[in-house]
């Protein structure tokens, strides 16, 4: 079985409630009891955040925001990493 904290770092789509797109690919960065916390350009920008390109602090590229979803607002959520096979399917 396919569990949310084996896609932590992989990209996946997620559909929000009350949102206006269909659903976003996002990066996955944690599982909590309560939600996911994940990285989406199009949140970023929603927030204002400006990537710099060029900025790096100490040598590290530069910070992006993560989000917190609740799992309440989550309509449904697409892992493009899952590889099946006829066992895993048999649940053997």
């Amino acid at each position: 079985m396919q569990r949310l904290e084996d896609l932590i770092g992989r990209k996946i789509i997620v559909a929000l409630m009350n949102s206006e797109e269909a659903g976003y690919t996002v990066t996955l960065h944690g599982v909590e009891s309560g939600g996911i916390w994940i990285e989406s350009k199009i949140h970023a920008r929603l927030l204002g955040h400006s990537p710099k390109k060029s900025q790096k602090v100490h040598g590290k590229p530069p910070a992006k925001p993560v989000f917190f979803i609740p799992f309440s607002q989550i309509v449904f959520l697409v892992s493009f990493s899952t590889e099946l096979d006829e066992a895993s399917l048999r649940g053997q």
